[in-house]
């Protein structure tokens, strides 16, 4: 076979847009007379990193110049490793398998396409899904999908386990309620299966924005020991279906997992609406998966999507801190103090009474500019005094735009439980 020459991939880019992938198709299969040639454009395809990381043994053809770049990802705060065009030979079951990268634009977007070469088809293939599966497999890790691709983020797995939810404070026994639901889900597969319940099932969390959701959600996904995808985007080049098809067929795959959609009402779309709910219970099995999402506005989410049981068939309330929330919150804050910090009972009432419309992030900020500002003074019992400044402080910021408490949706949805 004649080797890749060192302008290879020159001559290939050369053509016009619209012809680089028929021409690149047509000169690999010529040159490689005999063998498979397999095309495919999946981003979960990417054998740098699977080579890189262990899991092919191969390297880039040195003689036929590779066009690498790194792009910063600013969600894990690190350069990304991105080849565009290149050439890999590799060892694939005891044969040689080449691979040709190629990146064009093509009207007013880029697009990559991998050509897999190979002694016979069923290798190509078993080439391809072994590398898919080496690059975005989710065991003990948190899959991330955004613009039409799968990666593992290890500064958000990094942010979730150190997450705890000894110290969330919700109302009664939600925060208990709801992990013994998913936990007590994941532990009764047999069960379902024996008297025939479809194993799947819907959470979602709804309610003004400040009230712990995205903290428990983290907490929860610590817990939990099965696979976690979390869908950032669904954004595609088309209507995203592509996305969303992508994204359920992968969790059926890792199943049993859970499958997070936060800021539903962001994702979920007129355009995209229908496929949606065809892939919450349509003809595929979503045997195993959770689907658990988040939405501080339910009202703007279509009925269909959350009234349904069979799609959503758990819904919990994230309200705004009732006073014994407020109190327990403030306590703990204030017991984690250094004495001449602490407020007395009375001092900690009047701060309940005063803080009726705040959220728990509210709450947050009150404490730590609080803190912050006693910081400055030092005053041994001073701490109520810095509250009761904060507090109009805040409160008049909230004045000039809007309440702590406006953004609260009025609409309610489900039967359980609305602690």
């Amino acid at each position: 076979m004649l080797p890749f020459t060192s302008t290879f991939l020159e001559q290939l880019l050369g053509q016009p847009a619209l012809l680089v992938a028929y021409s690149a198709s047509r000169t690999i299969a010529a040159m490689r007379p005999g063998c498979a040639v397999l095309e495919t454009d999946t981003g979960d395809f990417n054998v740098d990193e699977a080579i890189r990381e262990g899991q092919v043994s191969g390297q880039l053809v040195a003689h036929v110049p590779a066009q690498v770049i790194r792009r910063y990802c600013e969600v894990e705060d690190k350069l990304r490793h991105i080849v565009e065009n290149a050439v890999y030979e590799a060892t694939f079951e005891g044969c040689r398998v080449e691979v040709v990268i190629l990146t064009f634009t093509v009207t007013d977007y880029s697009e990559t396409r991998m050509w897999v070469v190979a002694p016979d088809n069923a290798l190509c293939e078993s080439f391809v899904r072994h590398v898919c599966r080496a690059t975005t497999g989710a065991d003990h890790e948190i899959l991330v999908y955004e613009h039409g691709v799968f990666r593992k983020d290890e500064r958000l797995y990094a942010a979730v386990h150190d997450v705890t939810l000894d110290s969330l404070v919700l109302r009664g026994s939600l925060r208990d309620d709801l992990v013994a639901d998913v936990k007590g889900f994941f532990a009764s597969r047999e069960i379902y299966a024996r008297y025939k319940v479809p194993y799947k099932r819907g959470v979602l969390l709804y309610g003004p924005p400040g009230n712990g959701k995205t903290h428990f959600l983290k907490g929860l996904i610590a817990e939990l020991e099965v696979p976690c995808i979390y869908v950032r985007s669904l954004a595609d080049r088309h209507d995203g279906h592509d996305s969303m098809r992508q994204v359920f067929s992968r969790a059926r795959r890792v199943a049993p997992c859970v499958l997070v959609f936060e800021d539903l009402d962001s994702l979920i779309r007129e355009d995209n609406r229908s496929f949606f709910l065809n892939e919450l219970d349509g003809f595929a099995e979503n045997t195993g998966v959770v689907v658990l999402a988040t939405t501080n506005y339910p009202e703007k989410i279509d009925p269909a999507i959350i009234d349904r049981p069979s799609r959503f068939d758990r819904k919990y309330l994230f309200d705004l801190p009732a006073p014994e929330e407020r109190r327990r919150y403030l306590a703990c804050w204030s017991d984690g103090l250094d004495p001449d910090m602490r407020l007395e009972g009375a001092q900690l009432e009047r701060v309940v009474s005063a803080t009726s419309s705040f959220s728990f992030a509210y709450l947050k900020e009150l404490t730590t500019s609080a803190t912050v500002a006693w910081i400055a003074t030092r005053r041994p019992g001073g701490m109520a005094d810095v509250l009761d400044h904060v507090l109009v402080t805040l409160k008049e910021q909230a004045q000039k735009g809007r309440s702590p408490g406006s953004s609260k949706s009025g609409r309610r949805v489900g039967l359980i439980p609305e602690a």
